[in-house]
Parts: structure tokens; sequence; C-alpha cells
């Protein structure tokens, strides 16, 4: 019986420190589904077999994986990172601003990620062999450079596509050159990403991953929207968010709000921020305009729509969800560092105001709530003229246009069989050692030494086993850590953890190694 065909692999690379980069790799992941199930309709309208076998609805050619790379292959301290970015901008963001500007040069960027290998760079080794992925999409800044590295290092040429999920304050540890496609949000962001070493021609400005339902154009009125959610149609309603943790001074600015009497309605999301969901919900009979309060919510879309004004901080996922649904904007803040230049982004292009204080809010609210204001009708305008509401659906075409065709044997398929033959040839060829002592390395039967020592090789298909290293070398002095670090870390390349010949034979291959970089 014939085995049925390995589904094509999109590997989506994130991490959850913040609810942002899981948001932009969920949004292109229902936007390639949504375009595969119009090509199916298009095809089974067109008589097309093959495509009325497959309308059950399932992936024709393709599956998609989003892993938390630092929580789930990282070790310590990295791995604990996504429960460290929450309650570092809330009760630390000025050290966070700190760190972030300190990192923000190739140099500095170069030096943090080298020394950050060993803690991630055998998990991401063994995430690569499990998942067998023929197109990698990185979405979190932090997981370029030593992606790269490790393609480079196992031999493996997989298009590797980044998603740049910031507005304006750019990061440096966004650009790497070697990627097959760098997609970016704006014009600022192309400019920095050629200027940082990456060709024009995979510079692709499609706009900022929202969820595809933000592209949809509503049909019914402004008052039948607010009809439908409870709302008062005959009042404007005024939007506060803080992100998916309801952070950025939500609490203080709804506070100020509620002692306020403007002709609106509030409409209130507090995210994952239980504790003031629940404050406010006690406390809803004291506000002196009628107040709808939400927590985590999954119809956004529905919301922005039926609102007049959104109030929320500098987050560039929320700005690009509001800019799809022409809402005017209310800074109230930003996180340092990282989304500071956001506020430029809006306020140069006269999208929004900046109100960072409670009272600022109230002013700018009364402001533009004023009928005779014409401030609100511009700054729809600028929204709409900027706005990029279908980008999830044409980064995915672009990761589609990645994926192998039916058909088409894969990358693994090709050149990764796991044969002990291969492997042999592949050190040999690379080290130029003679061919009894590679095979007794690689079986662990080299002279002076029992059966079975084992030998951990990051070559694709080799089958890993559990490591007896319960350690990781020691560095004998700072000289020896200096020459790890300028070398990347040898950890995971080849380690032998037993003393006897055969660790002899691998100082020698790192050796051989040095005089090669040196020649070349």
């Amino acid at each position: 019986m014939k085995r049925a065909a390995r589904p094509r692999t999109v590997l989506f690379l994130l991490s959850d420190t913040g609810a942002g980069h899981r948001s932009a790799a969920n949004a292109i992941h229902n936007a390639m589904q949504l375009i595969e199930q119009q090509i199916a309709a298009s095809q089974r309208s067109s008589g097309d077999l093959t495509a009325s076998r497959r309308a059950g609805g399932h992936d024709p050619n393709w599956r998609a994986l989003l892993v938390d790379v630092f929580a789930e292959c990282g070790r310590f301290p990295l791995s604990k990172s996504p429960f460290i970015y929450g309650p570092a901008i809330t009760y630390s963001p000025r050290l966070y601003s700190q760190i972030f500007r300190m990192t923000n040069s190739v140099s500095r960027f170069n030096a943090a990620w080298r020394l950050s290998q060993p803690f991630i760079r055998q998990g991401l080794i063994h995430l690569l062999e499990r998942s067998r992925p023929d197109v990698i999409v990185s979405v979190h800044p932090l997981l370029n450079h030593i992606t790269l590295q490790v393609l480079r290092d196992v031999g493996l040429r997989i298009p590797f596509i980044t998603v740049v999920t910031d507005l304006f304050s750019i990061h440096c540890s966004w650009i790497a050159p070697g990627v097959t496609a760098c997609v970016v949000p704006t014009e600022a962001a192309r400019r920095f990403a050629i200027a940082g070493g990456v060709p024009a021609r995979r510079v692709h400005l499609l706009g900022m991953p929202i969820d595809p339902k933000f592209s949809t154009t509503p049909t019914n009125t402004p008052a039948e929207r607010k009809a439908e959610l409870g709302f008062d149609p005959a009042l404007p309603v005024v939007l506060l968010v803080g992100g998916g943790d309801g952070a950025g001074g939500l609490g203080r600015a709804v506070a100020a709000l509620s002692h306020e009497r403007l002709n609106a309605q509030l409409a209130i999301v507090t995210g994952r921020n239980k504790q003031l969901f629940a404050e406010l919900q006690r406390n809803k009979g004291q506000f002196r305009m009628p107040t709808h309060i939400f927590g985590f919510v999954n119809n956004m879309p529905d919301l922005m729509r039926a609102a007049d004004v959104i109030v929320t901080k500098a987050g560039p996922g929320t700005l690009s969800e509001a800019m799809a649904c022409e809402l005017p904007i209310i800074l109230t803040g930003a996180v340092p560092g990282q989304e500071e230049g956001n506020v430029d982004f809006v306020l140069e292009n006269e999208m929004g105001v900046l109100a960072t204080t409670p009272q600022r809010i109230v002013t700018a609210l009364h402001s533009l709530l004023d009928p005779d204001n014409p401030q609100l009708a511009r700054m729809r305008e600028n929204v709409r003229r900027l706005s990029k509401p279908r980008a999830s659906f044409d980064i995915a075409r672009l990761i589609l246009s990645h994926v192998p065709a039916e058909g088409v044997p894969s990358l693994w398929e090709q050149a990764h069989r796991p044969t002990r033959g291969r492997l042999t040839r592949a050190l040999l060829s690379r080290r130029r050692w003679p061919l009894a002592q590679a095979e007794r390395l690689i079986r662990g039967r080299g002279s002076g030494s029992r059966s079975g020592r084992r030998v951990r090789l990051p070559i694709p298909g080799w089958r890993q086993r559990r490591s007896p290293l319960r350690r990781m070398p020691g560095i004998p002095n700072l000289a020896g850590a200096r020459a790890l670090l300028l070398r990347g870390t040898s950890f995971g390349k080849a380690q032998i953890w037993q003393p006897g010949r055969a660790r002899k034979l691998m100082e020698d291959l790192f050796l051989i190694d040095k005089i090669d970089q040196s020649e070349e």
C-alpha cells in the first residue's frame, strides 16, 4: 500500500512575550487557510476532480506549526522569558527601556545572542529534526539570527521569512541579512531593513499582520453595529483597551472618565487583567455615563467598528487594527524603547493625539467628540489612507509561494535521509579524517574506549538519543570564554562527553575548523 505524502510544514517561530507575536502568527495562519479554501472552491466550481476530493475542508498541501521557542526549546533562564516580559514592562519599564537601547547596536546584539546560544541551540536543532519544516517564518526579533546560524551549521537551505511586527522603532535584532524575505509594515521599516544589509529585492512592504476579520467591509450602518452589541445607537462609543494584558494605564484612564459626564458611552476591554475586570464590575454603578465592561474578547473587530474613537497604548497590533477600522486614536503611552516610535508615527501622520495623563485624556475626548470640531473627521481620513487591512493575506501569499508544490520532493526527502554512510561521508568531506577513525568515532568504538560511547552531531536525519551529559563543559579562564564567544560557541556542534582518544579527535576537529576559517 502506497504511503500518503507528507504534508508540507510551515513552522512559525514566536514567543509569548506579550500577545502581539502570537496574534500576528495566528493572523497569517488564518489568512493562509482562507486562501486555500478560496482556491479549493474555485477548482471545484471549474470541475477539478482533485479539488472535489478535498471538499472535506482539510489543508491540501501544507500544515502549520506555531511554536513558542523560548518556552519549548530554551533552557533556563531563556525558558522563563515569556513569564518575565509582562511584569518587566509593567513594574520596571525604565529598566526594560535601558536594556532595549543598550542592545540596539549590531556589535552589542551580536555579543548578546552569541552568549545565549548554549541555552537554545540544541533545542532548536531538535525542533527542526522533529518538525522537518519546508518554510520557516519568524515573528519574533530574538529568533532570527540564532535560527539562521543553526541552519548554516547543519547545512539546511530552508526558506526563512521574517515578519517585522514593529511599526517604527525597529530593533536591530529584526534585521538578519541572510533571510529569504523580510516583511515590513511601514516605509520607515523598509528603509531600516535595507540599511541593515537586507537586499532591497528581499524586503516586502506589505503591512502589519492582523486578524483577517478586519479586512471585511461592514454592510450595516454604525447605528446597527452598536445595537447588535447592546450599545445605545444614538451615543458615540469610546473604546478603551490596554492590550492583551490590560496594561498601559487603563485603570487610571477609566478612573478619570468615571467622574465625567461626556455625551458618550464607554466600552472597556480589560483583556487578561482579571483583577481590573472584577474591580470595574464592582464599581460599575458609580460611572456617570453608560459603561460596558468586557474581559478578554474574540470580537474585537465588531467592537472597533462600533466605536467612534479608541483610547489605547501604542501597541503596533492594536494600532494596526484600529487603522483597519478607520478609528481615530488617543494614545495613553507606550512601552519604553520598542513602542515610542509608534507614537511619532501616529502624531506625524495626524491619525490621533497623545494624552499621557488621565486629565489629558478627558480633555482630548471633550474636544474630539464636539460636533463642531472637524478634527475627528480629518483623523479618520488619514487613518483610512495609511491602513493596510489585507496585509495578512499578502503575507500569506508570499509564504505559500515558497511552499514546495505537490509532487515535488521536499528538501528533507532529497538530501537528508538518516543513513550512517551519508553521515560518515559528510564528516569525511568536511574534516578529511581517515575512514577507520571516523567510523570508530561515530560508533563510539575508538581505540582505548568502551563500546557504546555517544556522540551528538546536529546532522539532519541522525537519530538523537538522550545524552548522558549533566553539565556543560567548564571554561578554564576568561581567555577561553572570550575565544568561545568569538567562535559563536561550539556547544551542540559536535560533543563527546567522556575522555579518551575520541576527545582528542574532536579537539583536532575544532583545530582543523579554525585553520580552515583562517585560510578562507
